[in-house]
Order: C-alpha cells, then structure tokens, then sequence
C-alpha cells in the first residue's frame, strides 16, 4: 500500500504490473488485519480513514472485518485509485466507501474525525513516516484507534543465499535517503506512534514462511517475472542509478542472485510483520 506524499516519490508508481503485485498480498491482508484490530477493537459503526489505499487490497480487508464501518479510503496514485473503485464498485454505491486523492502528509480532514486511522505498507515509502503519524493523531477522535502494519525485512531468513538479503538492506539503507523505502520501518512503529502522542500501545508480529514445496516447479529456462525483493531492486533501479548507489551491473547481479534463490531445491523464506495498535488518549488539563 502506498502514497507518494510530498517529499518523497513512490518507487512503484512507474510499474505498470504494480496493480497486479498488490493483489499477490491480498492472501494475508484479512488474517493479519482481525488479528491486528482485536488489539483495540474500534466502535461497531466506526468511521475509518484508511491511508495509501493502493487499488483497494487492504479496503476490501476492512470491510470485512468492519462490516458497520463507512470508510474514507485515500491515495495520491489516481491509477490506482481508479482500479480500487472498479474493485470496491458495489460498496461504493452502497455508500460503505468513499475514495479519494488526497496526501497522507497533508489530509484534507477536521482533527477529531475519524474512530480508525489505518494504513498498511506506507509508512516505508515515505521520506518523514513522522509527518503521516502526526496527521493520523490529529484527525483521530478522542479514544480513537491507530493501525499500522509494517514489514521489516531486516527480520527475514533466506536461504540458501542470506548475502544477498544483507547486499539488498545496505543498499536500502544507504538509498533511502535518497527514496528508497525504510526497510526497517516495521520496528520503528512502536516509537513513531509513541512520539506524536499516542498512548496504550499494543504490538503484534506476523510471522510468515515459505519453502521450495510452496512454490511452483519452473524449469531453468523458463522466465520468471521478478517477485519480492527482485522486483523492489527493478523498481527502484532508476533512483539507485540517480543516486550513485549502485550502478546497473551491481543491480543485475544482485537481482539475478535474488531470483535464483526460490528455484533452489532447498530454498526457505521467513519474514515477519508488524502491527502497532495504539489510542489517542484525552488531553491531559494543568
């Protein structure tokens, strides 16, 4: 999930499969959500402010695990703003869902607005995820709910090749000043929440696997379309060329090191996610 935000352009916006890839994470979306909400579950009839909506992955998630809710679902990438209302088209009409353009670093909302501020996979993208946690406590109501979920790849195993897992993370971090994702924001969520003045915080991690059984058999010379951290490399190559990073031999050696992993007979992949649950409490009197 994603927003472009004011400072910081979104690496994926030029992908012209990137609808596609936002689908491949629906599969884990609505387990992860209904364990992450009953950290604070948010009222029946909840108002809900979801952030860098995508094409509407997560949306559909929140519907189901909110079936009272109304939801105000924003991004910045009208593309795939415009493929989340042709998804979500039956709720939309049913007034359920509301989307809209709008910047997470700048939401065009009232403070006290919202009993759930959600958003999953946007913080990593942007340039200061501290500006997004500060518009989510200010347009959240008294007692209101913040969720966020984060990856954080700095957490993950992979084998037989964990080097390239280690080559990938210098790079991100070396490159994320420059706009790269924060690889490693999943662990920064509880302190980020916590700065801007969110209290009763609550953390859950999803832990997930896969292995070589997991995956379909493809041949040596089939091609394999770059998935996960291949993919992320491919997207961000231009940036990471801009910013002297990495050059393209460097990037083509490491995404084909990447791609070689999963066809391993022994490959094995584990990862985690978090979530931070935390209420905006009432301000305090002198």
């Amino acid at each position: 999930m994603k927003d472009e935000g004011a400072q910081q352009h979104y690496i994926g916006a030029e992908d012209a499969g990137e609808a596609e890839r936002l689908v491949a994470q629906e599969s884990g979306a609505q387990d992860e959500l209904r364990a992450a909400l009953a950290l604070h579950l948010p009222p029946e009839q909840a108002r809900v402010l979801e952030l860098g909506c995508g094409n509407g992955v997560f949306t559909q998630a929140l519907l189901t695990a909110l079936p009272d809710a109304t939801i105000t679902a924003i991004d910045t990438d009208e593309r795939l703003l415009a493929d989340a209302r042709v998804r979500l088209a039956q709720a939309t009409s049913a007034g359920r869902i509301t989307f809209a353009r709008a910047d997470a670093t700048r939401l065009p909302y009232p403070a006290r607005s919202f009993d759930l501020v959600a958003c999953r996979f946007l913080l990593m993208h942007q340039a200061d995820p501290l500006i997004v946690v500060g518009e989510m406590f200010r347009v959240a109501a008294i007692g209101g709910v913040a969720l966020a979920i984060e990856p954080d790849w700095g957490a993950r195993a992979l084998y037989p090749d964990g080097e390239a897992q280690l080559a990938l993370l210098d790079l991100a971090s070396r490159a994320h000043p420059y706009g790269f994702p924060d690889l490693l924001l999943g662990r920064k969520l509880y302190a980020l929440l916590r700065a801007v003045g969110f209290a009763d915080m609550r953390v859950r991690a999803t832990a997930f696997c896969e292995t070589a059984a997991d995956r379909p058999a493809i041949s040596e010379d089939e091609e394999q379309p770059s998935t996960g951290p291949a993919r992320l490399l491919e997207q961000g190559r231009s940036l990471l060329r801009s910013s002297g990073v990495a050059d393209d031999a460097t990037l083509d050696a490491l995404i084909a090191r990447l791609e070689a992993i999963p066809r391993h007979p022994e490959y094995f992949s584990a990862g985690m996610d978090f979530a931070v649950s935390a209420r905006k409490p009432a301000p305090t009197v002198p």
